[in-house]
């Protein structure tokens, strides 16, 4: 490469985050101040592992986490644990006082399975309404025996008009679906796919692994609807993976699909030391509606790298996804990496970041910087991309090596 990316390299930089969004998407509830007969208030009884410092690499490295939430690895100061069921999880949050939630909860789940209600945006809720946007942090909610030891119906599941939870460490071969939910946080978890839908804010996503499926429908999609607001929506050490659709098939497949279908605030969408592989048809389709997306140390590989980790087969259609398509009208990419056709996407500012081929005129930053024109990138193979990123793989083995507790 000509401008050659250490994935170990820092990245120092400050994330400014609209504040703006829906004001009231879930109300604050009645405290409650009797523990469900559900629960239990204790820690987990095993050693500490310490909270390590956030270090930039492409992809997850165990290290991406919110610096608010209560640390996975230690004993909050309170804890509850919890059955393997949606009631008692929500049984858990309504207990919960303000000053409770301030001072800093986790609830474990035991061993065993989430039922599902299915993961589309009018599918039963397996939560709905729970968690306050009064409160000052998120709650923890993570397996109590680790990454991998609690897993969610491949039905999937949806979270509706929910706030302020934070879920850690779960698997599963299904989709999640928020709606009209306000401060969530999914992290170190591994799902099929993801659907952020008809309004919501403050939504961060932290080395989430989705897709590498065959299948149809998009990876992700994130589409507000009517005149609800969407708004901050960030990722962090995330990879989110190919879609792929059967070979003749009609069907338009997108990695990530920002698609603003409704007249409210959509944006921003931030990603932060990211790799995302194309689907089908693009890796990501940004909306014209889309106030601003913005990568910083990201890998967005389409055209014919996402075969490259995810082999097609006769029986797939064989296409070259675009990194970008869509009418997205400010895109902003810092210290990144980007493979295949960027379409019409409007470019505000690229700074130090590599473009497999020479841009058209009409696609080169408006505002501030270059591309760095690197051809040698279309022919790379898994060893050199997986070389970049901190696993080999990502397989749940491989996920559970790095997020411990």
């Amino acid at each position: 490469m000509n401008n050659p990316i250490d994935r170990r390299s820092l990245l120092i930089s400050t994330l400014a985050l609209a504040s703006a969004g829906v004001a009231s998407l879930v109300t604050a509830g009645p405290a409650y101040s009797a523990a469900p007969a559900s629960t239990t208030a204790t820690g987990r009884g095993t050693a500490a592992a310490a909270r390590p410092a956030t270090a930039t690499a492409y992809g997850p490295n165990g290290t991406h986490y919110p610096a608010d939430l209560p640390w996975v690895g230690e004993s909050a100061p309170f804890e509850i644990v919890v059955n393997c069921d949606w009631a008692s999880i929500a049984a858990a949050i309504k207990s919960l006082t303000p000053a409770r939630v301030a001072q800093g909860v986790a609830i474990r789940v035991k061993p065993g399975t989430l039922p599902g209600g299915g993961a589309g945006s009018s599918s039963k809720a397996v939560l709905a309404g729970v968690g306050s946007t009064a409160w000052t942090r998120n709650v923890l909610i993570c397996p109590q025996q680790g990454f991998g030891s609690v897993t969610v119906a491949s039905t999937g599941i949806r979270f509706d008009q929910c706030a302020r939870l934070s879920f850690f460490g779960f698997v599963s071969a299904g989709a999640f679906c928020m709606t009209l939910c306000a401060d969530m946080q999914m992290g170190w978890s591994r799902w099929d796919a993801m659907s952020i839908t008809r309004g919501g804010k403050n939504i961060a996503l932290y080395e989430v692994v989705l897709g590498f499926r065959r299948n149809a429908d998009d990876t992700s999609g994130v589409r507000p609807t009517d005149t609800y607001e969407l708004t901050n929506i960030s990722r962090y050490g995330c990879v989110f993976g190919p879609s792929v659709k059967p070979a003749g098939s009609s069907a338009h497949c997108d990695t990530i699909q920002l698609e603003g279908t409704g007249t409210g605030v959509f944006g921003p969408f931030t990603s932060v030391d990211c790799v995302d592989y194309g689907s089908s048809n693009a890796v990501a389709m940004l909306h014209a509606r889309l106030t601003l997306a913005e990568y910083r140390h990201c890998l967005i590989l389409g055209d014919q790298l996402p075969w490259q980790v995810f082999p097609l087969t006769a029986a797939d259609y064989a296409g070259r996804p675009n990194a970008f398509s869509g009418g997205g009208m400010d895109v902003r990419l810092y210290d990144s990496v980007v493979c295949g056709a960027v379409g019409g996407t409007d470019f505000t500012t690229v700074e130090r970041t590599s473009l497999s081929y020479q841009p058209q005129s009409s696609q080169l930053p408006t505002v501030s910087g270059s591309w760095t024109v690197d051809t040698s990138i279309a022919a790379w193979n898994r060893a050199t991309i997986m070389a970049l990123q901190d696993v080999d793989d990502y397989q749940t083995a491989t996920l559970a090596a790095i997020w411990k507790w």
